[in-house]
C-alpha cells in the first residue's frame, strides 16, 4: 500500500491475461483504478446522492489520531490493596514436552498469563510426593534394589545437566522465577544454568517493575552490590550518641548504584535482591541523565516487596514458592490467616460461572476475599494429587472426594470440544473466568 497526505493507493495484482483479452483487461484495470484511489481532501459530498446530502448535514465529530505503533496499556495504580491472587500447579505437566525449548515456551505461557492477570503468587507443588516416576528419573538416581531412597533424596541427587528432563518441579520453579525478575537483574541474580539455556524463548513480561531506563517510579527492584560509605553531610549532622548507620550500594537500573541504609542487625550479602523506595514520587531534576553524584544524593530506603502493592497499589510481579505436596500448598501459606477462598479445577466440577458471586447471590464463596488461590492439576487432573498426598488420605479424602478439599470445585470449560485441556491453557482460562470478580474486588 502506498500512502501520502492526499491519496491512498492500493496496489492490486492481476493474473497474467491470455491473448485477445487486452481490451477487457484494460477496462477492468480502469474500473479497479477508479475504485481504489481515494482523494481524501477533495471529496465533494454535496454533489452526490440525496442520502449523502443528508449525511453531510450532520456535524462531523473531531477525529483523534491514535498511535498504535507502540503499546499504550500502561499499568496505573489507583489505591493500595492488601488482598492477593495466587495460583498453584504441579511441575509434572511439563513431562509431556520432550525438549527444553518446548518446556520453556510452555512455562512462558504460564508466566505471561500471570503477568497479564496480575497474579501475586505462584505455588509449584509435587502431585506425587512419595514416588519418583522411573519413566522420568534415570535408574542411576533411583538407588537400586538394595538402597531405597525417598523421592526427595532422589531429586536432590539429580545433576544440573539432567534437571530440565528429570526434575520438572524445580525446572518450573527456576524458569518462573527468572521470568519474573526484572531484565537488568537477571544475569546478576541467575547464574548460568541448564534450566535457563532456552530462556531466550520466554516472552516479554513487561510488568510494572520491569522499568525501562527512561521510566521513573518511586519503587524499584535492585540487587546489593556491596557496602557503601555513609553520606558525609549526614555523618556530620548525626549526634554522637546515635550509632552510625550502615549503608550498601544497590543496583536498581539507574546509571549508577544508589546508597541505601541498612539496619545493623540485618545481614547484607552481595547479590541479594531487595525492593527500594525513593523518598519522592517525582523524578529528580536531571532525570533521566543522572550523574554519580545525583544517584549518591537520592534519598532511598529498602522495603518489603509487598509495599508497592499494599501502599501504592502497584502490581509488583509474583513470588514463586515450592510445596512438597498439595496439602502443603494450603498449610504452608505465607499470608496471615491463610487462603480464605480456595478453588480447585476439574472437568467434574460445576461450571465456574455458576459459582462466582457475580452470578449467584447464594454462592458459598466469600464475596470480599482476602487471599484467593486457584489450584490446577497436571496431565491427569487434581484428583490423583489428592489420592497421592498422605496427609490428605489420612483425612479420608479420595479421588472421588477431591472437591471437598476446596471451597469451590469448578469446571473451567463446560462442554469442551477437545478431549483435554492443557494445564497452561487451564491457567489462562481460569484467570480469565475469575477476572470480573477480581475487578469488582478491586473497585471496593
Amino acid at each position: 500500500m502506498a500512502k501520502d497526505s492526499d491519496t491512498i493507493v492500493v496496489n492490486t495484482r492481476t493474473r497474467p491475461r491470455k491473448e485477445g483479452t487486452e481490451e477487457k483487461a484494460i477496462q477492468g484495470k480502469k474500473r479497479k483504478a477508479s475504485s481504489v484511489v481515494l482523494h481524501q481532501n477533495d471529496r465533494d459530498d454535496t454533489a452526490t446522492s440525496p442520502a449523502k446530502k443528508r449525511k453531510s448535514d450532520v456535524q462531523p465529530t473531531e477525529e483523534v489520531d491514535i498511535d498504535t505503533s507502540r503499546p499504550t496499556a500502561i499499568f496505573k495504580p489507583t489505591a493500595g490493596r492488601d488482598w492477593t491472587v495466587s495460583i498453584a500447579l504441579p511441575g509434572s505437566w511439563l513431562n509431556n514436552a520432550k525438549k527444553p525449548d518446548h518446556k520453556t515456551v510452555q512455562v512462558g505461557r504460564i508466566a505471561r498469563a500471570c503477568a497479564v492477570f496480575c497474579v501475586d503468587e505462584i505455588v509449584v507443588f509435587d502431585d506425587d510426593p512419595l514416588h519418583a516416576d522411573p519413566k522420568v528419573v534415570a535408574p542411576k538416581y533411583m538407588g537400586g534394589k538394595n538402597k531405597k531412597k525417598s523421592k526427595q533424596q532422589v531429586l536432590d541427587s539429580i545433576l544440573e545437566e539432567d534437571e530440565p528432563w528429570q526434575n520438572p518441579d524445580q525446572f518450573l520453579y527456576h524458569v518462573l522465577s527468572f521470568a519474573e525478575c526484572p531484565p537488568h537483574l537477571r544475569f546478576t541474580l541467575f547464574p548460568k544454568h541448564k534450566n535457563l539455556e532456552q530462556a531466550g524463548m520466554l516472552p516479554s513480561m513487561d510488568m510494572p517493575h520491569h522499568l525501562k531506563s527512561h521510566e521513573w517510579c518511586q519503587y524499584r527492584e535492585g540487587s546489593i552490590v556491596g557496602p557503601a560509605p555513609a553520606p558525609i553531610s549526614k555523618a556530620k549532622r548525626s549526634p554522637k550518641s546515635q550509632a552510625p548507620k550502615e549503608y550498601a550500594y544497590v543496583e536498581v537500573g539507574l546509571p549508577y548504584p544508589v546508597r541505601v541504609p541498612v539496619p545493623p542487625e540485618t545481614p547484607v550479602e552481595e547479590g541479594m535482591r531487595t525492593t527500594v523506595c525513593f523518598a519522592s514520587a517525582t523524578a529528580p531534576p536531571n532525570w533521566p541523565q543522572l550523574s554519580q553524584t545525583d544517584c549518591d544524593n537520592l534519598e532511598v530506603t529498602a522495603c518489603s516487596n509487598s509495599v508497592p502493592r499494599e501502599e501504592a497499589g502497584y502490581y509488583w510481579g509474583y513470588t514463586v514458592r515450592r510445596a512438597a505436596s498439595l496439602s502443603a500448598v494450603l498449610t504452608e501459606c505465607e499470608y496471615p490467616g491463610g487462603y480464605d477462598v480456595t478453588m480447585g479445577t476439574s472437568e467434574r466440577g460445576v461450571p465456574i460461572r455458576s459459582i462466582l458471586p457475580l452470578n449467584n447471590n447464594t454462592s458459598p464463596l466469600a464475596r470480599n476475599f482476602k487471599h484467593l488461590i486457584l489450584v490446577f492439576g497436571g496431565v491427569a487432573g487434581l484428583e490423583p494429587a489428592v489420592a497421592n498426598d498422605p496427609e490428605l488420605v489420612k483425612t479420608g479424602l479420595t479421588k472421588g472426594k477431591a472437591g471437598e478439599l476446596f471451597d469451590a470445585w469448578v469446571n473451567l470449560v463446560p462442554g469442551q470440544g477437545s478431549r483435554t485441556i492443557r494445564t497452561e491453557e487451564a491457567v489462562e482460562f481460569g484467570l480469565c473466568a475469575v477476572r470480573p470478580w477480581i475487578e469488582e474486588r478491586g473497585d471496593e
